[in-house]
């Protein structure tokens, strides 16, 4: 058996090759039961937050809702999604993953199928932040699940399989979508209600499933066994871990140079992300696109880049390492691509976006995974939640920064070149880290303590 998972308990070594090899049995066991599983719910998740994004002009058809109505309903979702992360992971970390992620699942479902029925931008708006409501902490609350499975050299890729299902969502999803919408008229609905009853209620029954299947952590797994169990602890519960009150928590956090500034490059890769995202059909159909299946598999283009990213950028780091590198070649070549998208034709600017979110969206694993391997226990429910919080604003003045300046040019690709001076801001905030990283190192595990007390046997016994 493996020793206790709090390090200062240990007495007896233990070898360091038995912990990695049942790790190793451990995690590819959490690969093929669980990380399906979430990618899933996240793709549904991904689909009714933005599957909005298709109706658009629809919905100004339809219901008269402006542009510039249009994006500050769309990033009225974020704000209550990010005024509501750091409670909601608080409270998965006190009554546990399967009960909490199940009632974030079965409460967005069900509002988002309710979006259906709204009349006008005041019920629109209202629905937008209700679903921010039901939502807030789903995203964080994976990222801290994760911790509790991952140890700190395999997060990053483990987080870049997550964000695979966003792209996926994006990539079919919009031409799915555009499909849904071609019912418009059938049994007297529109397309655009079709499309949000046809996305919403398969989240509503898919929450109930995790209900029942997913386990709180490693203790709670009946498909490990007890060593493998004690290995996983061994990889990811922090030696001498402080024991923080929340309020203790929420202090550390915002006080924390590292998390802060993580959470402000974050807030730009969001800016780009959901900018985009949201308005990405209006800039195709700009450009001379019509129908709705047309518009719809054109629009995923993009997030083909940040597939080839969330897949390619974790696990070039894992194997390189050194994370300011790799977040500041993102952050330039996001600058570059997002200028060279302001200033070309249709083709280009399309090709140039792809690139962008490779960027954008390849380097959020890496930022996680530097934020994940400072902080523990309550204060990573906290410090992981604030950081999507902050940088989830993006995702709020993304859509408005676009949504106002189609309201005053009449193109709806006028902001893309505001995001080649956010991505230079955020490589300013990089070089800021660098000095910040040095001066905090990250936390040691129960493993690396057994690492170095082999190593220092070992020298010992040839000396």
């Amino acid at each position: 058996m493996l020793p206790p998972a709090r390090g200062p308990r240990m007495t007896t070594p233990i070898p360091l090759d038995a912990i990695e090899r049942l790790y190793k049995s451990a995690t590819q066991k959490v690969w093929f039961r669980l990380i399906p599983v979430l990618m899933f719910a996240y793709v549904l998740n991904f689909l009714d937050r933005t599957n909005i994004a298709l109706a658009k002009t629809r919905l100004d058809a339809d219901l008269g809702i402006s542009a510039a109505a249009f994006g500050f309903g769309a990033g009225l979702f974020f704000i209550a999604y990010c005024v509501l992360e750091i409670p909601s992971n608080l409270m998965l970390h006190k009554f546990g993953a399967r009960r909490w992620i199940s009632r974030i699942v079965i409460s967005w479902g069900l509002i988002s199928t309710l979006t259906l029925f709204v009349q006008g931008e005041t019920s629109f708006y209202i629905m937008r932040f209700l679903l921010g409501v039901a939502e807030a902490g789903f995203y964080p609350g994976m990222l801290f699940y994760f911790t509790l499975w991952f140890a700190a050299r395999d997060r990053a890729v483990a987080v870049g399989m997550l964000l695979v299902a966003p792209q996926i969502a994006t990539v079919f999803g919009s031409p799915l979508g555009g499909a849904i919408m071609t019912l418009d008229g059938a049994l007297g609905l529109y397309g655009w209600q079709w499309l949000l009853l046809l996305e919403g209620i398969p989240t509503i029954l898919f929450g109930f499933f995790l209900w029942f299947y997913l386990p709180n952590g490693p203790k709670d797994a009946r498909w490990l066994t007890e060593d493998e169990k004690e290995a996983l602890l061994a990889k990811t519960t922090v030696v001498s871990e402080e024991k923080h009150s929340v309020r203790q928590a929420l202090g550390s956090v915002f006080s924390s140079g590292v998390l802060l500034s993580i959470a402000v490059i974050y807030f730009v890769t969001q800016l780009c992300v959901y900018g985009i995202t949201f308005f990405m059909p209006s800039i195709v159909e700009a450009s001379g696109v019509s129908g709705t299946l047309a518009i719809g598999a054109i629009s995923g283009l993009p997030a083909v880049g940040a597939l080839i990213g969330v897949l390619i950028y974790p696990r070039l780091f894992r194997q390189y390492g050194n994370p300011i590198r790799f977040v500041a070649v993102a952050m330039v070549g996001a600058a570059i691509s997002t200028f060279v998208a302001a200033n070309s034709g249709h083709v280009v600017s399309l090709i140039a976006l792809a690139v962008m979110q490779f960027f954008v969206t390849g380097t959020a694993p890496v930022l996680w995974s530097v934020a994940m391997s400072r902080i523990s226990g309550v204060q990573s429910a906290a410090g992981l939640a604030m950081i999507n919080s902050i940088g989830l604003l993006g995702g709020f003045f993304g859509p408005n920064l676009f949504g106002i300046a189609e309201s005053r040019t009449g193109d709806p690709a006028s902001a893309i070149a505001l995001l080649t001076i956010a991505a230079i801001v955020a490589l300013v905030i990089v070089v800021v880290l660098r000095q910040l990283l040095r001066r905090n190192p990250p936390v040691t595990t129960v493993a690396a303590v057994v690492a170095e007390t082999s190593n220092t046997d070992a020298t010992t016994a040839t000396s």
